[in-house]
Parts: C-alpha cells; structure tokens; sequence
C-alpha cells in the first residue's frame, strides 16, 4: 500500500508522452522535435542514461520514462488508425498543427540555457541544424513506401534501431526512418492487428538505439549545451521547412490557421 502511494500518477507528462506517440506515427515529423517543445528533451535524455548507468534515482528515472513511453503507447495503439486517417484526409491542418507546435517551441528552447547570446559560432551552430536536416531529406527516396527487401526479424530489428535512434535526436523523423527502409506500413498495420510478434524484434532494436544514441547526446549537452541548443533550433527552422505542405485554400486554410495557432499556443502551455 505504502508503495502506491508513492507511485504517483503525473497526468501531464502522461499527456507529452501521448503527443510524443502521435508525432512518431506521422512520418516528417520527429518525436525529438516534440520533446524538445514539451520542455522534457533533457530530462528524456538523462533518464534513459540514468537507468542502465548508475543507481542513483533510479527509480524516479524508471518512473519518468514509464509515464513517456506509456502515454506514447496509448497514443500510438489507440490512434494510430485515427492519425492516419487525419493525416490521409486533411492533411493540410493536420501538418500546420505540428508546424505550429515547432514554431511555438523556437522561444522556448532559446530560454533553455542561460547563455544564448548570439554570435558567429552560434550562428554556424544554428546553420549545422539547418543543414543536417535539408540534406536528410534531399538524400532520401521520394518513395520510401515502396523500398522492398527482406522483411523478416533482422531487418525489422535493424529498423528498430534505426527509428529510435532518429526519434530521440530533434529534427529528425523516426517514422521516417522506418518509411525510407521499407517497414512502415507494415508495423503500422501489425500496431493496428496488435500483431505482437512482428513487433517485438523492432522493439527490442529501439531500446539498442535509444540507449546508444541517448548516452552520446547527454555528453554533448554536458560538455556544449549553448553550441547543442542553437543545433537543436536549426534543427526546428528546417523541421518547419521539410513539413510545410504548401498553401491551402478555402476553408482547409481557415482550419489551417486554427491548428496552426493552436498547435503554437500548445507548445507554450505544455512547455511552462
């Protein structure tokens, strides 16, 4: 009994975990980038190195990472087909909501360290971001949907490495990773079967690829938080960039300026 009442359940992270899931359905759109908004990247990424690395708040860093990854769970069984449906359907507002969310974010993450003065070093910073992420998307397929290959448990598993690895650093898509390789629809459709057998070896493959890649990027924030936050903003500019879809008309344009707003206003009240 004593145990669950110190076993807390925190509704909000809840929440940010479940808008992590979300924009790790739609491929473009990277669950870094949302951490980032939601004002919970650092502490995402010094928990999962906390874990596996030493034993101090252990605990309290299991029970973060058990309300993120369970509110992303939710979210990604429970709305998968529904996310898919939006984004299908009406695209347009469904994209400038996560597009007003990354332009909301941009203040927020200049406010995360206390020296963000501008100078040419933070400026090339901000332009690596840029970059890192426009020559992503240049060097991708335009067809990644239709790559083929081999699609049993080593490449689901290397798939898995893959889109967890991107999904944890800003800009980058997890979704899209998986979309490039050829496995999206296919884990899609095994989320919505609840096909648990395909997709345990992605699983097990994206715990190898958080854990990895989560360690690495804790050292830079240690070592060069101002020079890795101007990168992370650089990263958010191009993000706004590689998802624009283009200019609605009509009343997708109306709706389209609501989401936009809103998705803006979201990142500001869940980031405070």
């Amino acid at each position: 009994m004593g145990l669950v009442h110190r076993i807390r359940l925190d509704p909000p992270l809840l929440v940010k975990g479940m808008v992590m899931g979300i924009a790790n359905i739609i491929p473009g759109v990277s669950g870094g980038t949302l951490a980032v908004v939601l004002g919970i990247y650092d502490q995402l990424i010094g928990a999962i190195s906390g874990v596996f690395r030493t034993r101090q708040d252990r605990g309290k860093n299991v029970l973060f990472l058990a309300h993120v990854a369970g509110g992303a769970l939710i979210a990604i069984t429970a709305l998968a087909t529904v996310i898919d449906f939006l984004y299908e359907s009406y695209t347009y507002p469904t994209v400038y909501f996560f597009i007003g969310l990354i332009m909301g974010s941009i203040p927020v993450v200049y406010r995360q360290h206390t020296q963000m003065r501008p100078s040419p070093v933070h400026a090339a910073y901000l332009l690596a971001g840029v970059v890192s992420v426009i020559a992503l998307t240049l060097l991708a397929p335009d067809n990644g949907a239709a790559v083929s290959g081999n699609d049993g448990i080593v490449l689901l598993f290397i798939a898995g490495i893959a889109g967890a690895a991107a999904m944890i650093v800003p800009g980058f898509s997890g979704s899209f990773v998986l979309v490039v390789m050829g496995v999206y629809w296919r884990l899609i459709d095994a989320v919505n079967q609840f096909d648990v057998v395909t997709l345990i070896p992605p699983i097990l493959g994206g715990i190898v690829g958080i854990v990895f890649v989560s360690h690495g990027i804790e050292i830079v924030l240690k070592r060069y938080p101002t020079k890795f936050y101007y990168f992370i903003i650089g990263l958010l500019i191009a993000s706004v960039w590689k998802l624009y879809p283009g200019m609605p008309h009509g009343v997708m344009l109306a709706a389209s300026v609501v989401t936009l707003i809103a998705g803006a206003l979201m990142a500001i009240r869940l980031s405070e």
